[in-house]
């Protein structure tokens, strides 16, 4: 039989795990702790897993099989939901709102979004500027557009925080799946926009002598915008199946299928995108640099900007632009005018469906009780009009925190998510309400489907931000 061989020969990680002494008086702060061989384990130092935690029960199981399911719902669905029914859009972000708040719950993991980051204490600013603001507003929404802000800026905390602590295996399926639902959605729309929307006139009973009205009006351009959205988070998930060439034929092809039968805004904000995704594949610390002087700038040049275009430069009846571009040359001016009335805090949250137009006239339709068609489309200028100066300060703090957040992601998901930004400042200048729910759930959902396709090949033990 063979004796223990002597300390002095003892391999040097069995000696050191079997006995430490250091000086307190040379190494004051250090506590050395002996720890058992046995118990030294390759996975000690990884994050606790589902595999540590206590087995839950058959009702856990349920709850975790029911949730898992919901969520792959949730995800395939809104492609399809986007092409056909946009308005619906709202819906499924209280959903996936309860899904996640659900999931973290389940986690345990509450905690995540009860930290007053710099970004949460700009937003729930914002919110509380909102909320007095409808002491004021004309509009007789104010108090359920601030609710609206807030499910979806509570939707944006939880549903990234969820997200962010999804399993890779669920955050996989979840953007199979939405990868899935998107080009789903984009081909139905491609489709419709093919053959007359025959399905979108047969679910709205709109007869045959009604079709121009819906092909220029808002039903296909609203499925467009949102889409335009979308493309950006199905191209990352593309990239990150390991499919990198074809990525780019995902923005590319939907313009070329769709857009050039529809919205003038999504064709902006897909070429946009676009751009933007060559620019921050050469440099994406520069691209973001440029983009914060213009988010800048676009917040402290508006209201001037808006007053040249429809004075001096007469540009709401400049031959180079088209009619609805002239149009909203003159929106902006008459918006523009009406903020400086109130710089400070504005005119109200909503108020720009309900000014009173004090005998304003247009040129290009009439004006009835509202000086403005319900928004000023562009967001910049909506915000000034409703929040003033200290309303669009916050909302240039939440922008640029939302920039410098892409810098934490890694460097090949980058450029996906500046072209997704660029999307939509290029949409939310020249389109749609900034606070119409379905434009703001669009929004939230490109953003969410962004940060899932993050998560593809992620690895046991990542750090997630």
């Amino acid at each position: 039989m063979s004796l223990p061989a002597p300390a002095s020969h003892r391999p040097r990680a069995v000696a050191f795990a079997a006995k430490v002494r250091l000086s307190p008086r040379r190494f004051p702060l250090i506590r050395v702790e002996v720890m058992p061989v046995e118990s030294l384990d390759a996975t000690a130092s990884r994050p606790a897993s589902a595999s540590s935690a206590p087995a839950p029960g058959p009702a856990g199981k349920g709850v975790d099989a029911a949730l898992r399911s919901l969520a792959g719902a949730a995800a395939l669905v809104l492609g399809p939901l986007a092409a056909l029914a946009p308005r619906g859009l709202p819906v499924w972000a209280i959903v996936f709102l309860l899904l996640s708040l659900a999931g973290l719950a389940r986690r345990g993991a509450f905690g995540r979004i009860l930290r007053l980051t710099p970004a949460v204490a700009a937003v729930g600013a914002f919110l509380i500027l909102a909320l007095a603001s409808s002491l004021w507003s004309p509009s007789d929404r104010a108090l359920q557009t601030v609710l609206e802000i807030g499910y979806i800026a509570l939707g944006a905390l939880a549903g990234g925080a969820w997200i962010a602590g999804l399993p890779a295996a669920d955050a996989r399926r979840l953007a199979g799946l939405f990868l899935a639902g998107g080009l789903a959605g984009g081909l139905l729309f491609a489709v419709e926009a093919a053959l007359d929307f025959p399905l979108n006139r047969w679910w709205n009973s709109v007869p045959d002598d009604q079709l121009p009205n819906l092909l220029n009006g808002n039903v296909p351009k609203r499925t467009a915008a949102l889409l335009c959205l979308l493309v950006w988070p199905a191209a990352l998930a593309v990239d990150r199946f390991r499919r990198r060439a074809l990525a780019l034929l995902v923005p590319v092809g939907y313009a070329l299928a769709c857009l050039p039968l529809t919205s003038r805004s999504a064709m902006l904000g897909i070429a946009a995108g676009l751009v933007t995704l060559g620019a921050a594949r050469a440099s994406a610390r520069w691209t973001r640099r440029l983009f914060a002087a213009a988010v800048t700038a676009a917040f402290l040049l508006v209201l001037p900007a808006a007053l040249l275009f429809s004075g001096p430069l007469n540009l709401d009846h400049s031959a180079l632009l088209f009619r609805s571009a002239q149009h909203r040359v003159e929106i902006w001016g008459h918006a523009a005018e009406r903020a400086l009335r109130t710089p400070v805090f504005g005119q109200g949250i909503d108020a720009s469906r309900s000014l009173p137009p004090e005998g304003a006239v247009s040129d290009f339709s009439p004006i009835g009780d509202s000086l403005l068609p319900l928004h000023p489309h562009n967001a910049f200028l909506q915000v000034w009009l409703e929040t003033g100066a200290v309303g669009a300060a916050l909302a240039l703090a939440v922008m640029l925190m939302l920039l410098a957040a892409t810098a934490r992601l890694d460097r090949r998901d980058q450029p996906f998510a500046l072209a997704l930004f660029a999307t939509a400042m290029a949409m939310g200048s020249t389109a749609y309400g900034i606070w119409q729910p379905w434009w703001m759930a669009g929004f939230l959902s490109a953003a969410l489907m962004l940060r899932l396709a993050t998560r593809i090949g992620a690895r046991i033990g990542d750090k997630t931000r």
